[in-house]
């Protein structure tokens, strides 16, 4: 039974979801100022940024372990 999928709930992509509608409804409704909008969207850039060369290095790594096999 390991191929059955996981409810939504306890998924990653599911509390991302919920995280990042959460933060889109307070930008909205104006909880957050200009400046911690600015803020917050740089935060969220560097994170990407770190998540994607992670990621990189991670796939190189893996690739370059298969290759050699």
């Amino acid at each position: 039974m390991a191929d059955e999928a996981k409810p939504g709930y306890k998924t990653t992509e599911f509390w991302v979801t919920v995280v990042c509608q959460l933060i889109g409804i307070l930008a909205l409704a104006g909880v957050f100022t200009a400046e911690q909008s600015a803020a917050l969207t740089e935060s969220i850039t560097q994170i990407v940024g770190a998540v994607v060369m992670g990621a990189s290095a991670f796939g190189y790594s893996l690739s370059r372990g298969s290759a050699k096999k």
